[in-house]
């Protein structure tokens, strides 16, 4: 694991082993400073067979919106997830996790922080 990919995980406090960091960079939207951080999620075995005879067929973008002490400056993660299709039991699948739930845009984090107040 390299020490940009730890840092950025130990900074946004998200433990997941198959989100990889890559980079991290500002952008201005709507005349606001975000930090967008990119990232890959990685497909672990197939979730119906457990085979690791996986073939990649692409990436699905979402673009998350992260929780965060500075509401100055927001965060977003674009997530890269893996979309795969076993080679065992022919099944498609994509890469899911904690951070946020499938086909969503806002992390779980954040839905419990608006949840609580």
């Amino acid at each position: 694991m390299s020490s940009l990919n730890h840092c950025i995980k130990f900074e946004l406090d998200i433990k997941d082993e198959n989100i990889v960091f890559k980079d991290y960079f500002y952008k201005s939207i709507k005349l606001q400073k975000h930090k967008i951080y990119e990232a890959e999620l990685i497909q672990p075995p197939c979730p119906f067979c457990g085979s690791l005879a996986l073939l990649h067929n692409g990436h699905l973008i979402t673009n998350i919106r992260y929780l965060t002490a500075n509401a100055s400056h927001p965060v977003t993660i674009r997530l890269a997830k893996q979309r795969v299709r076993c080679r065992d039991c022919s099944r498609w699948s994509m890469a899911q996790s904690e951070l946020a739930s499938k086909y969503c845009s806002i992390s779980n984090a954040s839905k419990l922080k608006i949840l609580s107040a």
